[in-house]
């Protein structure tokens, strides 16, 4: 009798100090945002004892994926907005007020300044020394911007290198899940605290990259990316790769192969990046742009000791289409001149360029096609003679020569014989030049000013985005914390509850040993 009263009576308080651990371990993990409150399930075998029969953790699965995909979209906005503010911090526009569109003012200033008094030393010096310095403004913001960028390639390989780390501890934790839970079958599946640990993997893995997890009777997950990409199954993971070079992430899978997934990447730190390299590679753009439009467009008008060359000074996308303008173009100054070919507006550049070396078979003037740095196309007139001189009807073709030379930023200079040139203008188109710069002048001001809108418009709108969605993380959070989260009041007094019944339970223990001895004494 006395045995079978002793082993329930143990069993008793085997399980009101394993009751006590479980209510001490809510406690402590009452701050912890990843821990899911744990109860005790006790069964009674009545006449034969009570036993504890699982610990129930009063997790919500579903809030959780909905938490943890809420914030892959917040951790690629605030991704996104970091990258951001190191670009507004490179345009003064945002903090002092001035910046490019200074030094671009300043330059066509100088341009207009020395075509109205073109004798004018001063002028001359400030024209090339307002080109030099915007040349050397938008150098230092493309090495600037090259620095973002390399910055990029070395965060994007970190997070990669997160998500194969944290895909693999997750694979690890599903193996452990299903050792503990063979482990603790018998004594209430006393393996939660494997559970706590995966999802803090999780909620860590949705910051990179957007998931979604499925989750098996005991608590092993399955993981995807949002289009069906798996990172982990069973005991098993799987890793993605990044390439510097093309900007694009790839899934590895188990033969060897990779998978594109850069477009299927729909949250998390690795989508904030993409985006904003997106972005950044967007303002490197415009600004090759402008340096690219200030190589084809900006030229002095020269005179005839100085230069043979005459540019056409209607740009075309393509050489091919129709020009849309009628005229014709007079050549001078040769025996047997003056010589006219008319174009009409059915014509391209290109037929016109073969019809003016149609009618120089002597080769006094030959007409090229110029690819312009900015993508457009203009027409190149040269005469064998200084003496010859050309004449359009439109007032399009002109003797002159570009200011600046180079393809983009990187080899963009002022022409090696632009001092020569601010000293052999032709004053007669000087009035002209100053009404072509004014189009000029816009079109770079215009050009600047849209790549840094662009900067500024995009970082409201994902500050906006930004806002909005961390409400919804806030609201989610304190939902799954009221769901799964520690009440300590609560705790405390079941712990107090567990705290005396072992109390109780240990003072029948000490009556029955005292039976026991006054039994033994009296035989």
């Amino acid at each position: 009798m006395f045995g079978a009263t002793f082993g329930i009576v143990a069993q008793g308080l085997e399980l009101f100090r394993k009751s006590a651990d479980i209510r001490n371990r809510n406690i402590l993990n009452a701050n912890n945002p990843d821990y899911a409150q744990e109860e005790p399930v006790i069964k009674s075998f009545a006449p034969v004892g009570i036993t504890l029969e699982d610990i129930s953790r009063y997790q919500n699965f579903y809030y959780m994926s909905l938490r943890n995909t809420k914030q892959s979209t917040v951790s690629a906005l605030d991704t996104a907005i970091k990258n951001g503010s190191a670009v507004e911090s490179l345009f003064q526009e945002f903090t002092q007020g001035l910046g490019g569109s200074e030094y671009i003012n300043s330059f066509f200033q100088a341009y207009q300044d020395l075509m109205k008094d073109p004798t004018n030393e001063g002028a001359r010096s400030e024209l090339l020394n307002a080109g030099k310095s915007l040349i050397a403004y938008l150098k230092d913001r493309r090495v600037d911007f090259d620095r973002l960028m390399a910055g990029t390639d070395y965060d994007m390989r970190t997070y990669v290198d997160q998500i194969n780390t944290l895909s693999r501890k997750i694979a690890q934790i599903n193996q452990e899940i299903l050792t503990g839970y063979a482990q603790t079958y018998a004594r209430g599946k006393d393996y939660k605290n494997l559970l706590d640990e995966r999802d803090k993997y999780l909620k860590e893995l949705s910051q990179y990259i957007n998931i979604r997890v499925q989750e098996d009777q005991i608590g092993r997950v399955r993981v995807e990316t949002s289009k069906g990409f798996v990172l982990v199954e069973d005991r098993y993971s799987w890793e993605l790769g990044y390439d510097a070079g093309s900007k694009r992430i790839y899934w590895k899978s188990k033969d060897g192969t990779q998978v594109d997934i850069t477009s299927l990447i729909e949250g998390g730190s690795v989508k904030g990046l993409l985006d904003f390299q997106s972005d950044l590679q967007g303002y490197i753009n415009d600004l090759e742009g402008l340096a690219k439009k200030l190589i084809s467009d900006v030229k002095l008008p020269l005179n005839a000791q100085t230069t043979q060359s005459w540019y056409w000074y209607k740009h075309v996308s393509d050489p091919n289409a129709p020009l849309g303008i009628s005229g014709s173009i007079t050549f001078y100054g040769f025996a047997g001149g003056p010589i006219t070919v008319n174009y009409s507006s059915t014509d391209s550049l290109n037929n016109l360029i073969s019809n003016i070396n149609s009618a120089f078979p002597g080769g006094e003037f030959t007409a090229s096609l110029v690819n312009n740095p900015d993508g457009t196309y203009t027409m190149l007139i040269s005469s064998a003679n200084s003496n010859y001189t050309v004449q359009d009807s439109n007032n399009l073709v002109f003797r002159s020569e570009a200011l600046f030379t180079g393809t983009n930023i990187s080899d963009m200079s002022l022409n090696p014989m632009a001092d020569t040139y601010v000293q052999n203008l032709d004053y007669e188109r000087a009035d002209e030049f100053t009404n072509l710069s004014r189009s000029w002048w816009e079109t770079a001001k215009g050009l600047y000013n849209n790549m840094v809108n662009a900067v500024a418009g995009r970082q409201k709108d994902l500050k906006k985005k930004y806002e909005i969605e961390s409400a919804l993380l806030e609201s989610l959070n304190a939902r799954l914390q009221e769901m799964q989260g520690v009440s300590i009041d609560n705790e405390y007094i079941e712990l107090m509850k567990v705290q005396r019944s072992y109390e109780a339970l240990a003072q029948v223990v000490s009556r029955m040993d005292e039976m026991l001895q006054a039994t033994l004494n009296m035989i």
